[in-house]
Parts: C-alpha cells; sequence; structure tokens
C-alpha cells in the first residue's frame, strides 16, 4: 500500500512566484505510513547527457547537511507553465515519488514504479505542528594547525566522540536527560518526551512544539588500574585554538522514538559545515578562524537552513558569495536580494527592541487589498536605550526602524546608529554645522535620505505632497513601493515624522488607509498596550494633517545577495 502524501503549503506558495520550468527534487520526513514533503530544489536544464532528475539529484546532495536531521530526499519535481506530461517523466526516472505541477498550483501527483505512474490523492500540510522542531547545542574548543591534514584528523575525532553512543543530550531548565540506548523495547516517543518536559500542559492548537538540548560527553575512560601512560609529541607547526559551536537542527515526527539517532545526525550534519569552512579558509588564506553556525528561517520555505561562516571575513568576499549562489540557484531564489548572510538568521543587537509590531492588525477596508513592509523590523520610538528624546527625537526613531529593517533583512552587519552617531553622519557630510553635534535639532526626510546613503549606500526616492490630503491620490505609488521595495517609510510634516509599514488600498474606489508606526511612544516595550493605544496602527487618510505639507523618504532596496 502507497503512503499517503502530504504536501506543505509553502511548496504550492513557491511555485506561485516561479516562471521558468524546471526540474528537481522534493525533500520532506518520513513518518509511519507517510510522507510529509517540505520543499523543492530547482534544476536548470543540463548542459550533457545527464538526466535533468539525476542533475537535481546531486545539487540536492550539495545541500542536505544544511536542512534539518530527518529532511531526506522524498522524490521529483516537474514544474511548467502547463502540468507537464507524466508518461514523457516516468522513463527518466527509477522507483520513486513524482509531483508534476503548473505554477498555478495545478497537479498530478503518484508513485513511479517499473516504468508505470500510479496516481495518488495528497493532502495540504497547513501547519507544522506534528513535527518537532528541536535545536541541539555543542561546544568546546578545537587546536587546529592550517592544514587540511589537521582539520580531516581533529574533526574526524569529533565525530566518532558523537557517533559512540557516549553523548547525553539534556533539556534546558529541566531534569530530563537523554542517552544512547540499547534497549530494543524503548519505545518512548518525542510526543512523550515533551510530556515530560512540559509537565503534561496541552499545546497550542496547530502550534509547533521545539525542544532545545545541550550536549554533554561522557569523558571518563575504562584504563587499566594501576597504569599510568604519556604521549608527548613535538610539531614544529603552530596551532589555532578556536571555539567549536553547533547548533543542529532536526525536524522529527510527533511519534518519532528515533530523537536521540536524530539529534546525533544534526551535530554530525552542522559539524559538516564546519569542517568545509574550515578547509575553505585554509585553502584561500592558510589561516584558522572560528566559525559559527548561523540558522537561516527562509520566507515560504517553513523550515530553517543552516549555514556555516568564517568569523572576520566580510559577507562581499568572494568565496562566501560563491556558496550563496550555490544556495540561491539550488533552492531557486532570484539573486537580488539577500537570504543567506549572517544577519539573515535573525541576530539583533537589542533583545529589547520589539520587532514586527503591526502583526495581528487588520486594515479592514472593504474591497482592500494590503501591501505591506517585506520582512522584519525593529520599533525604535522615544525613550529607549534610556536616551530622553521627547520631543525632538522622532525622525531619528524612524531612521533607526528603517536601518533596523536593513539589518534583519541581511543587507548590513552594522549596529544601529545613536542619534550622535547619525548627527555625526551629516557634519561629516557637510549638511550640517558643529553645532549640531549634541543638539536637540529636529531632522526629516531628506536628512535620513543623507544618513541612509552615507551609513549603508542606499538610495532613497523622496516623493513630495503638498498637503496631506493629497495623500489620498499616492495609493498606486505606495503599492508599487511595498510591493517591489518592501522598506519602511519614513514621512516628516510639520513638526512630526512616522513611519509607514504599509498601506490598504481600494484600487477601485481610490480608498485608502496607512498602517502606520508611531515613534512617538514613550512607554515600555508591551505590544498589546502599543496596539490598542494607536501607536502602532491603522489610520484614515484624516490622521494627516490638511495643512502641511510633507515629505515621504522611500529607500530602495539594492540589488545584492
Amino acid at each position: 500500500m502507497a503512503p499517503k502524501v502530504l504536501i506543505s503549503k509553502f511548496v504550492f506558495q513557491r511555485l506561485k512566484g516561479m516562471k521558468t520550468p524546471f526540474r528537481g527534487c522534493l525533500y520532506g520526513v518520513e513518518k509511519e505510513n507517510s510522507r510529509v514533503i517540505l520543499g523543492f530544489t530547482v534544476s536548470t536544464p543540463p548542459e550533457d547527457e545527464v538526466s535533468p532528475f539525476e542533475k537535481a539529484t546531486c545539487e540536492l546532495e550539495k545541500i542536505t547537511n544544511n536542512l534539518p536531521a530527518g529532511v531526506e530526499f522524498c522524490g521529483y519535481i516537474a514544474a511548467e507553465e502547463d502540468v507537464p506530461d507524466v508518461q514523457k517523466l516516468v522513463p527518466d526516472m527509477e522507483d520513486t515519488f513524482l509531483l508534476a505541477c503548473s505554477f498555478s498550483g495545478e497537479h498530478k501527483a503518484g508513485f513511479v514504479a517499473k516504468r508505470s505512474f500510479s496516481k495518488v490523492t495528497i493532502d495540504v500540510l497547513e501547519d507544522m505542528h506534528e513535527l518537532y522542531l528541536v535545536k541541539v547545542h555543542y561546544k568546546e574548543r578545537i587546536a587546529l594547525k592550517a592544514s587540511q591534514e589537521s582539520v580531516r584528523e581533529y574533526f574526524l575525532k569529533i565525530r566518532e566522540k558523537l557517533s559512540c553512543g557516549k553523548i547525553v543530550f539534556h533539556q534546558r531548565d529541566s531534569d530530563l536527560f537523554i542517552g544512547s540506548s540499547t534497549d530494543e523495547e524503548n519505545d518512548e516517543t518525542v510526543d512523550d518526551v515533551f510530556s515530560r518536559v512540559s509537565g503534561g500542559k496541552s499545546k497550542k492548537e496547530n502550534e509547533q512544539r521545539s525542544l532545545h538540548l545541550d550536549t554533554l560527553v561522557n569523558v571518563a575512560e575504562e584504563r587499566d588500574e594501576g597504569k599510568v601512560s604519556f604521549k608527548i609529541k613535538f610539531s614544529p607547526a603552530r596551532r589555532m585554538t578556536v571555539p567549536l559551536h553547533l547548533e543542529g537542527v532536526a525536524l522529527v515526527p510527533s511519534g518519532s522514538t528515533q530523537l536521540y539517532d536524530l539529534c546525533v545526525e544534526a551535530l554530525e550534519r552542522n559539524l559538516q559545515l564546519v569542517e568545509e569552512a574550515h578547509r575553505d579558509i585554509i585553502e584561500k588564506d592558510d589561516d584558522v578562524l572560528a566559525v559559527k553556525t548561523y540558522c537561516v528561517q527562509l520566507n515560504d520555505f517553513g523550515h530553517t537552513f543552516l549555514c556555516a561562516w568564517p568569523i572576520g571575513i566580510e559577507s562581499g568576499d568572494a568565496k562566501l558569495k560563491e556558496k550563496r549562489r550555490m544556495y540561491h540557484k539550488i533552492l531557486g531564489l532570484p539573486l537580488t536580494r539577500p537570504h543567506f548572510r549572517r544577519m539573515n538568521a535573525g541576530i539583533d543587537g537589542d533583545p529589547k527592541i520589539l520587532q514586527n509590531t503591526h502583526i495581528g492588525l487588520k486594515g479592514q477596508l472593504a474591497g482592500g487589498q494590503q501591501y505591506l513592509v517585506q520582512g522584519t523590523y525593529g520599533y525604535y520610538h522615544y525613550m529607549q536605550q534610556n536616551y530622553d528624546d521627547s520631543g525632538w527625537g522622532c525622525a531619528y526613531r524612524s531612521l533607526q526602524t528603517i536601518f533596523s529593517w536593513f539589518r534583519h533583512q541581511g543587507y548590513t552587519e552594522k549596529p544601529i546608529p545613536s542619534h550622535y552617531d547619525i548627527q555625526e553622519a551629516l557634519v561629516s557630510i557637510g549638511d550640517k554645522p558643529r553645532a549640531f553635534l549634541g543638539s536637540k535639532q529636529w531632522i526629516g526626510s531628506t536628512e535620513v535620505s543623507l544618513c541612509l546613503e552615507k551609513f549603508l549606500n542606499i538610495s532613497s526616492r523622496i516623493m513630495f505632497v503638498q498637503s496631506g490630503a493629497e495623500l489620498a491620490h499616492k495609493g498606486a505609488e505606495l503599492a508599487m513601493h511595498f510591493e517591489s521595495q518592501g522598506t519602511p517609510i519614513m514621512i516628516g510634516g510639520g513638526v512630526l515624522a512616522h513611519t509607514i509599514i504599509g498601506i490598504d488600498y481600494n484600487r477601485l474606489t481610490g480608498e485608502l488607509k496607512f498602517l502606520i508606526l508611531d515613534p512617538h511612544y514613550t512607554g515600555a516595550e508591551d505590544l498589546s498596550t502599543i496596539q490598542h493605544k494607536g501607536f502602532c496602527s491603522w489610520k484614515t487618510i484624516n490622521f494627516w494633517d490638511k495643512k502641511s505639507y510633507y515629505n515621504l523618504c522611500m529607500p530602495i532596496r539594492p540589488i545584492e545577495f
């Protein structure tokens, strides 16, 4: 009997954005009597006689270690403008699962056996609540010589340590320890483990559950009693001691009894990525640098993607760009925006800053369509960082919000500029006199655009309107901005500045609402208060002063990856 097939909704969402026919591999998780397909690779036609599906298989192997443990090859995909003819595809593949589909989502799915296609019905997976997200951490310090042989030997020892069954996983803030077991009757599932950790509390409906495990290593070794041995080895080669911090990720079906094995596999996949990064550094620079793991959550994928990048090497390095280019190509992502840089892992300098405070708000404009900021931003407002800028710092805070957007999207690793940094930048380019430093003088949209260019080399478009009422006629332009650029907009008029992070627009009637982030808030970082008191809320055209002119700073997203 053929297993039941579930395909993530993200697969069909991604297909809608594809424009060129392709072949590729499907990957996902095998559950008891079912197959959960989470994503696909994109392979261009091969230049030689190799089958396109054979090429796709080789490309999936290149990113297998970047995917969570438990995620494996699940079949093939063929996508075109219209659903491809499966009978023409079957001769190119061995026994497997095949999804033939159009970019609109129409499809034929089935299993190929002995060159014959048997159609099956698929179900769409709406959420990930049946798959646990397990993160496994491992730390030690390693001493490496700047040679390929040294890296190979050292990482082989670590691999042996992980696979010998002497490591134990510990759930943080609990007394739960998960060890290797030779008991064939051990049938404790990950559901059972989670129940022990959570104290039997029921989970939220359709919410993905997670475990965060630390790795403990049994360093005790059996020795012959009474015997002591020493091994001394002299070497002229210089060794560098660097930290090794693995952050393995696994997707574990709720009924699985293989939690320990999948945790080990997660670390082994991560270890392979780190080893490859060390090899690349030595090959290029004949040096040893620390390598850090970054766990990226890709939009429209529904799963994480692990990267290992050296610390101290800029993201513009040719070797790093080459690897990122490979990731983009295999996953069918355009080379127009970053997806795999360090900052794409959601790292931010200040954990106290709330992110994406608009989530949960409803525009409720009849017949309207929402056009929103794309990605993540931080909400910056008056009085943060114990700095009193009430009454004059609103545009500075709006600039900080926009700057945070560029950080979160991976365009920069620079820290958020302070008010003094902003003033210093404007003085350095000759826009302000030295007396401006340390003052409480306002800035406007033009100064915000100058700072973005100075700090980030980001260009901006300035939109000018004679009055707030004129904004009612700018719906199409604003919609185009959020569709094509997706960046927050700083708007200044009179003595006030705000940040526009979206619009709700009815193209037939021209009616328009604005999603406003208000930097004039002075309270604590409480999302409920911020939303209910209107500091992040939808506003009508009447929000804008009909007697004031406005300038809008509309940052342009750079084309880079």
